[in-house]
């Protein structure tokens, strides 16, 4: 796990210091991969959709450095967070994983094509996530039929070296 922290602190050192505030960024490839979220953000951000945009971001940016260091930990976190989610907000898995996929979008754009151990560390984690999100469905009460997860858009090497 030392080493995934190691690398997750360094892919988001380089981020911030390529892209500063990635929330614009980041937000943007979220809606026009999830579109129908821009309406739950202005139902939920009430009179300040900016502000919950850019804690949303953050949190997300966040809990993927944390998962690398320590997943069981953001795993109990996260469990009843995903659950809140999906049955209070109606914000699904899908659109929840569209925001990691967005932010590691993001992130892939800064990793330089020689750093392969790194882009492995985010597709690996991704899964884990995906994996995770998908354990706890049984435990929604609110009914959702939003079927899989779709896979990580950058999950193959050569699609991520592409870009």
């Amino acid at each position: 796990m030392h080493q995934r922290a190691d690398l997750a602190e360094r892919s988001f050192e380089r981020l911030a210091e390529a892209r500063g505030d990635i929330t614009a960024e980041v937000i943007e490839r979220y809606y026009a991969s999830c579109p129908d979220a821009r309406g739950s953000f202005a139902h939920h951000g009430l009179d300040n959709i900016p502000e919950l945009e850019g804690r949303m971001v953050s949190e997300t940016a966040y809990m993927l450095m944390h998962w690398a260091a320590d997943p069981t930990t953001v795993r109990i976190e996260q469990g009843t967070t995903i659950c809140h989610h999906q049955d209070t907000l109606e914000v699904g898995p899908h659109w929840y994983m569209g925001l990691i996929d967005a932010v590691l979008a993001v992130l892939f754009e800064t990793i330089p094509d020689s750093e392969q151990r790194e882009r492995e560390i985010w597709r690996e984690i991704r899964e884990e996530i995906a994996s995770f999100i998908d354990s706890v469905r049984p435990e929604f009460w609110r009914q959702e039929n939003e079927g899989p997860l779709p896979p990580f858009p950058l999950a193959k090497p050569d699609l991520a070296q592409q870009r």
